[in-house]
């Protein structure tokens, strides 16, 4: 729905409960693994062929094992206070998107503190392309400086995922276009997040089409490196 400035409502994020559980559940299993890698290395090693400790082992275990979890306990403090600073909830409104965290403080950005882009071919409102080690964000300028946008976060254990972060996004455009005329939006911003550029709506069925061609992708490319490496080295790893 297109809006104006009178009547421009405030949407808020609907917790993805299911992704958020998963993300949970897997940062907890790493953990484990982690620790049990880290417990269970040392004492492989020193009890093969159910052999004595050494006293070279026993001075070791006495050192490395209340190191280990005292850097457990100090990770797990850590955590404690980084807790504070979770999202537990996102808005978008006629001011801009906030951040409502676990500690009550609330971190905004404004349509009135964007300014323009300082920078060559970067729009004044742009995506950043993920990588493997991080993912794709939107950002835009205060002072001349580029700051992140995020409708979502994804710390691990402090990971917050909205159902509705393309709606979310959406609004945030929309309220850009009609408080902030004076931006230039980058198409990407849109394309990339299944949006109308002309009536703000996400589009689900352009992403359901998204998801189905990266998956035949994917599966391709599988197909073509078994083949390759069936005809080239002698094995398949598919068939």
């Amino acid at each position: 729905m297109i809006y104006n400035k009178e009547n421009f409502p405030k949407i808020s994020s609907e917790r993805n409960t299911a992704a958020t559980v998963a993300i949970y559940m897997l940062f907890g299993l790493l953990c484990i693994a982690m620790l049990v890698l880290f417990v269970g290395i040392p004492l492989s090693l020193q009890l093969e062929y159910n052999s004595r400790l050494s006293n070279e082992e026993m001075i070791f275990n006495f050192i490395y094992f209340p190191l280990l979890f005292w850097g457990v306990w100090a990770l797990y403090k850590n955590y404690q206070r980084q807790r504070q600073k979770k999202v537990i909830l996102i808005s978008v409104d006629q001011h801009g998107v906030h951040h409502y965290q676990y500690d009550g403080t609330v971190k905004s950005v404004l349509y009135k503190d964007l300014g323009r882009s300082g920078e060559s071919y970067v729009n004044d409102i742009d995506r950043k392309v993920g990588t493997k080690y991080s993912p794709a964000y939107i950002f835009g300028f205060k002072d001349g400086v580029k700051i992140p946008i995020h409708f979502s976060t994804a710390e691990n254990g402090l990971s917050y995922v909205p159902k509705n972060k393309y709606q979310l996004i959406a609004h945030f455009l929309q309220g850009a276009t009609l408080f902030c005329p004076h931006l230039k939006i980058s198409p990407v911003v849109y394309t990339s997040n299944f949006i109308n550029p002309k009536t703000f709506e996400f589009d689900k069925k352009a992403e359901r089409n998204a998801i189905f061609i990266a998956i035949i992708l994917v599966i391709v490319i599988l197909v073509a490196v078994d083949l390759f490496l069936k005809y080239a080295k002698g094995f398949s790893i598919l068939f």
